[in-house]
């Protein structure tokens, strides 16, 4: 099955961007992970993330940082940032793994994960 044809142009553009970032010393990747909170819970989701999902996402090789927002919908999401593709990856897969052994009983469904490279950044 053929993509559609603006995803072919996505994918053409993210790649000319990812070539253009990796000819500077800054390329980025991130690690995101999200799922839906039982009403109520940020405060013990806030408590076991900072104990447990905190150390073992900054031991991954090219970690850079690590984010957590907890929107109005009760969607949390995870984000982490490394100086390599392979550390996203890493981050994604411990990430999901300790998700399942430690926040299943407070979220409502499976927890997803996606990575790749960040294509735009700035800071203040």
């Amino acid at each position: 099955m053929a993509s559609p044809p603006g995803q072919a142009y996505d994918r053409a553009c993210a790649k000319r961007s990812i070539a253009i970032a990796a000819s500077r010393e800054d390329l980025m990747y991130a690690a995101i992970r999200q799922a839906r909170a039982k009403t109520g819970s940020a405060e013990e989701l806030a408590r076991r993330i900072k104990e447990g999902a905190i150390p073992i996402i900054s031991d991954v090789e090219g970690f850079m940082a690590y984010y957590v927002v907890y929107a109005g919908d009760d969607t949390v999401t995870a984000i982490s940032v490394f100086n390599n593709h392979a550390g996203a990856e890493e981050a994604n897969r411990r990430a999901l793994a300790w998700i399942d052994e430690n926040l299943a009983p407070l979220l409502v469904g499976p927890a997803t994960a996606v990575a790749g490279p960040v294509i735009v950044h700035t800071k203040a």
